[in-house]
């Protein structure tokens, strides 16, 4: 077995397919097979389930995966370590909640690539409860999504504060909130949203939790959304400030419990961390 081995395994394992595992390394789909053949008769288990519609992976291949992550990362540390003039490389796997995607994060990776040119970048999109499963999976090497996050796997560190606000359409009595919530519909991001809790929180606590949820996949749509007179919705002041300069929407403002959310920066305790993993956590601080 070689690193190699386990780099196909993986994009098997994500794409759930030796087609498109093969596509997307450039290999012919017979080398992939038989990596994955003598990969399962070296380590004497089945690492995927095979059927018509593709493969999927057994709980003998999550173990795989999980420790061919660890060892991938301890073996780009140590070339690091053995060859520290050389420019660093190699690919960061970013995550982010959409608001911190659109907000914070454009000059932050402008930054970090003007000073690590040959890191690869890859951003992924999702609410918290996405991102943290995808840290806690390994396939995501860092990710920034709403405190609290609590849990023993995974390590936090602060990186942004958010104050919070109701949003209505424009052109509304901004100290008149009752008004507000008189709209039947929220739009909200999709279950696992942290945003999206404490609006249903405010809502539970209001004793309004009858109203409709249109769902949406992205900041853009809500925002248009609630500009148009659909409905409510809850997000960071800085999401939508111009929109509120504008008089495009409305803020209203929230009780203090509910007025602040903290964007952590997370990644697991378990892993061997990378220099450009630390080089991104230096300049997210600085």
């Amino acid at each position: 077995m070689d690193f190699d081995d386990i780099k196909v395994f993986r994009e098997v394992a994500l794409h759930s397919s030796m087609t498109k595992a093969a596509e997307t390394l450039g290999y012919a789909q017979s080398s992939v097979t038989a990596r994955i053949r003598k990969l399962e008769a070296h380590l004497n288990v089945n690492l995927f389930y095979r059927n018509a519609k593709g493969v999927h992976i057994t709980p003998a291949g999550k173990i795989f995966l999980e420790q061919g992550a660890k060892l991938t990362q301890v073996l780009d540390e140590l070339y690091s370590l053995l060859n520290p003039t050389e420019p660093m490389g190699g690919l960061l796997r970013i995550g982010s909640m959409e608001t911190t995607a659109a907000i914070h994060l454009p000059s932050l990776l402008k930054k970090y690539h003007s000073l690590y040119q040959n890191v690869e970048l890859s951003l992924q999109t999702g609410t918290t409860e996405y991102l943290i499963n995808q840290v806690l999976n390994y396939n995501l090497d860092l990710a920034f999504v709403a405190a609290p996050i609590n849990h023993p796997e995974i390590i936090e560190i602060e990186a942004f504060k958010e104050e919070m606000v109701l949003i209505s359409e424009g052109g509304q009595p901004s100290k008149d909130i009752e008004k507000a919530l008189k709209s039947r519909v929220i739009l909200v991001f999709r279950p696992g949203c942290s945003y999206r809790a404490l609006l249903e929180q405010y809502l539970f606590e209001n004793k309004l939790i009858s109203l409709k949820r249109f769902e949406f996949g992205s900041l853009e749509a809500i925002i248009g959304g609630v500009a148009s007179g659909i409905g409510i919705s809850l997000l960071p002041k800085s999401a939508v400030e111009d929109k509120l300069q504008s008089g495009m929407l409305t803020a209203y403002e929230l009780p203090s419990h509910l007025r602040n959310c903290t964007t952590m920066l997370i990644q697991r305790k378990d892993t061997v961390q990378p220099i450009n993993m630390a080089n991104f956590i230096d300049v997210m601080r600085a």
